[in-house]
């Protein structure tokens, strides 16, 4: 083994076990925001269920797609602003695995939208949100296989717990509501400032 290949090989090590603040900072303010965004409408839609906001119309609209179009500005946003982050190996590959759990999402929207639509089933549309809640749990349980941490796991089983929990209720809006708030809030809005407030520290 020559020099070069010596620093080849100790530049691959220190890539592995990088602590990589720049991307776990840009990944929790994101994923934070989509927190924040999903925990806003699952209050609007316990208002719904209150009489206090619009079952129908244009409110109605906007309580269902309004956060994601938010979610969508800022995302586009924070990418501008801060640039393509510098990362290792282990936070490229969670990163994929979290684009592609995106990408997937779009992807079965789509196809039982469609089919739902076609069918005029509105317990067909629901199962959409608790395969979102299971492929977050795989995501995250990628993320905790690479990088150890118990906390990771914790929440791939947290958002598991709510999928299925959300399958149980599919006949009960407001125990499907209540799950699919615990989600938002618990799995993805305290993990994202919790990785936010790492990367700070460790900066």
């Amino acid at each position: 083994m020559n020099v070069d290949d010596a620093r080849d090989d100790l530049a691959f090590i220190r890539a592995l076990v990088a602590p990589e603040d720049h991307w776990q900072r840009q990944f929790g303010k994101l994923y934070a925001a989509a927190g924040a965004c999903y925990s806003v409408q699952m209050l609007l839609h316990i208002g719904q269920f209150a009489g206090i906001t619009p079952n129908d119309g244009l409110g109605a609209q906007l309580i269902g797609w309004g956060p994601s179009v938010v979610f969508l500005a800022i995302l586009i946003w924070v990418i501008r602003r801060d640039g393509p982050q510098r990362s290792g190996l282990t936070s490229r590959a969670v990163g994929a695995v979290f684009a592609a759990v995106g990408m997937t999402n779009l992807a079965l929207c789509l196809t039982i939208g469609s089919v739902a639509l076609r069918l005029h089933s509105l317990t067909l549309w629901l199962i959409y949100p608790c395969v979102v809640m299971i492929l977050q749990g795989l995501a995250w349980m990628v993320a905790f296989m690479l990088r150890r941490r118990g906390w990771l796991g914790l929440v791939a089983v947290g958002w598991f717990g709510v999928g299925v929990a959300m399958a149980v209720f599919i006949d009960n809006m407001v125990g499907y509501v209540a799950a699919a708030t615990v989600g938002v809030v618990c799995f993805m809005l305290i993990p994202g400032l919790y990785l936010m407030r790492q990367a700070g520290r460790d900066a």
